[in-house]
């Protein structure tokens, strides 16, 4: 990787097809106002994070990050039959069919950048109520 792109990041990150990042946000069973977000510059890396930490997808919210703002991903693109968070390659198979950019014959635009998840980050809001459930997009 040239000096030039180590400063400027992945090439896809500029291609405004494309989200910047992607985001989940699950509420802390138990702890009224505790979510914990995770963050990864790939829905694929973000989904294997998700199910690696045994995210319950029932509380989690998935969003893509863009300069306009934050949009909601449909779970219903992001789980298998047995509702399970899905890994490659079978998340690719179903993102290509509803996400600009994902996988088509070998051609994903995300290739340039990292699977890695970051999370969790804790956040805590003590006056939210013990209902209050995340958006599903």
């Amino acid at each position: 990787m040239s000096l030039l792109r180590n400063v400027l990041g992945p090439k896809s990150k500029y291609d405004h097809r494309l989200p910047y990042t992607y985001e989940a946000r699950a509420v802390v069973t138990g702890v009224p106002g505790m979510t914990e977000s995770y963050v990864s510059d790939t829905l694929c890396g973000l989904l294997e994070r998700l199910a690696d930490e045994k995210v319950d997808p029932g509380e989690t919210t998935v969003l893509e990050v863009r300069p306009e703002g934050e949009f909601p991903v449909l779970l219903e693109h992001c789980l298998g039959p047995d509702g399970s968070w899905l890994r490659r390659p079978e998340a690719c198979r179903s993102f290509e069919a509803h996400y600009a950019g994902h996988e088509k014959t070998g051609r994903c635009c995300y290739r340039d950048r990292s699977r890695e998840a970051d999370g969790p980050f804790v956040e805590y809001e003590p006056g939210a109520t013990a209902t209050k459930k995340p958006h599903r997009g």
